[in-house]
């Protein structure tokens, strides 16, 4: 497991509510812009950066999935393509988590 900065639950939670905030946005892509999609990936950002050690790997890993390069080439269906890809690796992070927390009991 990677050492966590805070406790497993509170990564979960943190994690989960990163999770909702994607699928509101992947349900609701109509109504946001590409500043929008730009402010949650910074909070994704922001949250794996909380949750796990400078010497981790998932910080890069998820600030590598990208960001289209500007607003003028962000079709809503490359947004929604990525928005799938971090949706994918947050839920990733939380199978991580819980199957270490078994592993430690």
């Amino acid at each position: 497991m990677a050492n966590l900065k805070i406790s497993p639950e509170k990564a979960i939670l943190l994690l989960n509510e990163r999770i909702d905030d994607i699928k509101t946005m992947i349900e609701n892509h109509n109504g946001f812009e590409y500043y929008d999609f730009i402010g949650r990936c910074s909070k994704i950002w922001s949250v794996i950066d909380e949750i796990y050690g400078a010497d981790d790997i998932r910080p890069e890993e998820i600030r590598s999935i990208g960001l289209p390069t500007c607003s003028c080439s962000s079709s809503k269906e490359v947004q929604i393509m990525l928005l799938e890809v971090y949706l994918s690796r947050l839920l990733d992070y939380i199978n991580e988590i819980q199957r270490s927390m078994k592993t430690s009991e």
